[in-house]
């Protein structure tokens, strides 16, 4: 192990000397099925085969570069209806104001869309008047 060449790493990654990308895959990457597989080193007690999870994980021996590019696109309908599915529906001020707590503040288009589906309005004005909620103005 290197942990010099971690600690390195750690440190640039800190001063934002390295740029990061997150990815979603459908299997591991070449370096993480190192991990997984913990290669050369680990498993050097007599433990059957089957019983090692990281054997089960599914590791694609080949890549052409184009399905490899491929492979952490997101699908920007999916991204939508996730959004759309998570985001929480009020129908009275009590799950209003718990969705406000959860969240932290909405702006006026995110209110109105949480409490649209209900049909019910002034939810935000009863929660004000409760003093549970305000309404803040920005410039």
């Amino acid at each position: 192990m290197d942990i010099e060449g971690l600690e390195a790493l750690l440190r640039e990654m800190e001063r934002d000397e390295i740029r990061m990308i997150a990815r979603d895959l459908h299997e591991p990457s070449p370096l993480a099925q190192e991990i997984l597989s913990a290669r050369p080193y680990a498993f050097l007690d007599d433990a059957p085969l089957e019983e090692r999870r990281t054997q089960a994980v599914y590791s694609r021996r080949w890549l052409d570069p184009g399905k490899a590019a491929e492979l952490g696109t997101l699908d920007a309908s999916a991204i939508q209806r996730v959004r759309e599915e998570s985001w929480p529906q009020a129908s009275d001020p009590d799950e209003l104001h718990d969705a406000l707590s959860l969240i932290g503040f909405l702006t006026e288009a995110e209110g109105a869309s949480m409490t649209r589906a209900s049909g019910r309005t002034g939810l935000f004005e009863e929660l004000i008047a409760q003093r549970r909620a305000c309404r803040m103005r920005l410039p």
